[in-house]
């Protein structure tokens, strides 16, 4: 998605990318889902599922399937799936904000 640049009529320019926010547990949980993941012989898979996961979040959070409204401030929760990884944020319009809360899921592995 390319946005036009008021100062310069006709030159796109690059969307703001959203921060994205991991909790503590959110990061503990991705470094024990990362070492289960090599286990089973899916660490490069996980590894490329982590970086597409945490650029989709920065630059357009919905891609994931809503599941409700926040209520303390305008947002909404969603589910992203990039396979192996299951995740469940939070998307805060006002503030270009993703916070990551909801510990993590690890897919079943594939059987391809």
């Amino acid at each position: 998605m390319q946005l036009a640049n008021p100062s310069s009529p006709g030159t796109p320019s690059k969307p703001v990318p959203y921060r994205v926010s991991y909790s503590g547990r959110v990061r503990q949980r991705l470094l024990s889902l990362a070492g289960l993941a090599r286990d089973r012989g899916e660490g490069e898979g996980f590894l490329a599922a982590l970086k597409e996961l945490d650029r989709g979040l920065r630059l357009y959070p919905e891609f994931g399937d809503p599941l409700t409204d926040l209520r303390a401030e305008p947002g909404h929760v969603r589910i992203g799936v990039v396979r192996p990884l299951v995740v469940r944020y939070a998307v805060l319009e006002e503030r270009r904000l993703v916070v990551l809360a909801a510990l993590p899921v690890l897919l079943p592995k594939s059987s391809r």
